[in-house]
């Protein structure tokens, strides 16, 4: 497993360019990306020069993209001085986690009341597929069905709107849980999504509430941990 302790460099994964996305759009999804999945690492200094020249695009739209970012708290801006990667605040952690919890639990109670069988499916397709990859050890591959998980559960009540906002908001979140990832068992996880899916299955708002708290409070759990062995990695 990669160890995100040794991750100081500036080279970026590039995704692709989607038709008609604009330059400063596509800066800043490219370098979001890179912070979230912690190929920037926290601390690490960003050269506008470096990002103009792997995205193939001008100076303006990546310095747009870099002053959208830390309006977020992704970068830090000082003039003079150049742009880093955020550490990792464990405040803000703890207010994404506040605000995902919040309203996710409230989105699987309706979940269980709006629910039909193909949605189901989707779901229950989903979370075989999460143990496939799990047994297998395959975490990129787990990450983003763990992730689509969570939107459909926004998609099937009608709140992917409120999914955006969510997940524009728990940033830091994100990275924590990432780094998480190292030190828990993802076949724990998988174990979590079936407990929510289990209670979505007997229609029992409460349970799978209860169940959906329990899955989004690992995060917070591991935290101490996190910190002890990255305190490079987080603001004090």
């Amino acid at each position: 497993m990669t160890n995100y302790a040794h991750l100081e460099t500036t080279m970026l994964t590039i995704l692709d360019r989607n038709d008609r996305e604009s330059a400063r759009d596509y800066a800043y999804r490219v370098i979001r990306y890179n912070i979230l999945e912690l190929f920037l690492a926290p601390g690490t200094s960003v050269s506008e020069k470096s990002l103009c020249d792997q995205l193939l695009i001008s100076r303006t739209p990546v310095r747009e993209a870099l002053l959208d970012l830390s309006r977020q708290r992704l970068v830090d801006i000082v003039p003079q001085r150049g742009t880093t990667v955020s550490l990792i605040d464990p405040k803000m952690v703890e207010e994404g986690h506040f605000l995902r919890a919040l309203v996710e639990v409230e989105v699987v109670r309706q979940v269980c009341r709006l629910i039909d069988d193909k949605a189901f499916h989707q779901l229950e397709s989903n979370v075989m597929m999460q143990e496939y990859h799990a047994g297998h050890n395959a975490l990129d591959e787990f990450i983003h069905l763990d992730n689509e998980f969570h939107r459909l559960l926004f998609k099937i009540c009608d709140r992917e709107a409120t999914y955006g906002i969510v997940a524009d908001f728990q940033a830091h979140f994100d990275r924590e849980r990432k780094l998480s990832l190292q030190f828990v068992s993802i076949a724990d996880l998988v174990k979590d999504h079936k407990a929510v899916l289990e209670g979505i299955r007997e229609s029992d708002g409460e349970k799978a509430a209860a169940n959906m708290q329990r899955h989004l409070d690992h995060v917070l759990i591991d935290q101490k941990l996190l910190i002890s062995r990255f305190p490079q990695y987080f603001a004090s």
